[in-house]
């Protein structure tokens, strides 16, 4: 009996022991997965830190240049804006322009034609002054000639080639009057007395008292003997 209850108290002991050995290798086994779990996450949370530090310094890389392009497009756009807005006022400009031309030619056509109209009138204002000058003038000229006529002195000896009365002066010339009721002298007319041509050829005449002369270059009446034509 006593010897059963040794065996058992053995195998008891040995089961125990076992139990405890399985235990502590258990709690070994646990305490080596929990470490082992640990290390991987401590790793994996080193990785994803390590990955995450890769990418920050990659963006804070890429930062600027993506800033400096940005400011790039904003640039570009800024410029597109102005390029528009120039293309704008330069269109505006032009319409406005060709507004004011169009304004102002019509102005001056308008302009014109008022001076013309002006002048136009101003024209017959001394076309009508001209006519009411000229009626005294005319009736001037037209009393003149015949005071002319009254006062003239002067013998009659012929006619102009134009019909027009030749009169002998008070010093041997020979004259007509003129429409202007002027004297207008002469050396030659028809009803004088021609009598020959002197050596040079000047033509002598014979005046109403028989003497005889003929005009030099000067149209100076030159008179010679009657001998010596």
């Amino acid at each position: 009996m006593r010897k059963l209850f040794a065996v058992l108290t053995l195998a008891l002991a040995v089961l125990v022991s076992q139990t405890e050995v399985t235990a502590q290798s258990t709690k070994a086994e646990s305490k080596k997965s929990t470490k082992t779990a640990q290390t991987k996450k401590s790793t994996k949370k080193a990785a994803e830190k390590k990955v995450a530090a890769k990418k920050e310094t990659k963006k804070e890389k890429k930062a600027p240049a993506a800033k400096e392009a940005k400011k790039k497009v904003a640039v570009k756009k800024e410029a597109k804006e102005a390029k528009k807005e120039t293309k704008k006022e330069a269109k505006e400009t032009k319409k406005e322009a060709k507004r004011e031309t169009k304004k102002e030619a019509k102005e001056a056509k308008k302009e014109t034609k008022k001076e013309k109209a002006e002048a136009t009138k101003a024209k017959k204002e001394a076309k009508v002054s001209k006519k009411e000058k000229a009626e005294p003038a005319k009736e001037a000229k037209k009393e003149t000639s015949a005071n002319a006529k009254e006062e003239r002195p002067d013998e009659a000896v012929g006619k102009t080639t134009d019909g027009k009365t030749v009169f002998a002066g008070s010093r041997g010339g020979h004259y007509y009057l003129n429409d202007k009721g002027e004297k207008s002298y002469v050396k030659e007319f028809e009803g004088a007395k021609i009598v020959g041509k002197t050596e040079k050829g000047y033509t002598i005449y014979e005046g109403p008292r028989g003497g005889h002369y003929y005009y030099n270059d000067n149209g100076n009446k030159v008179y010679v003997p009657r001998d010596k034509k």
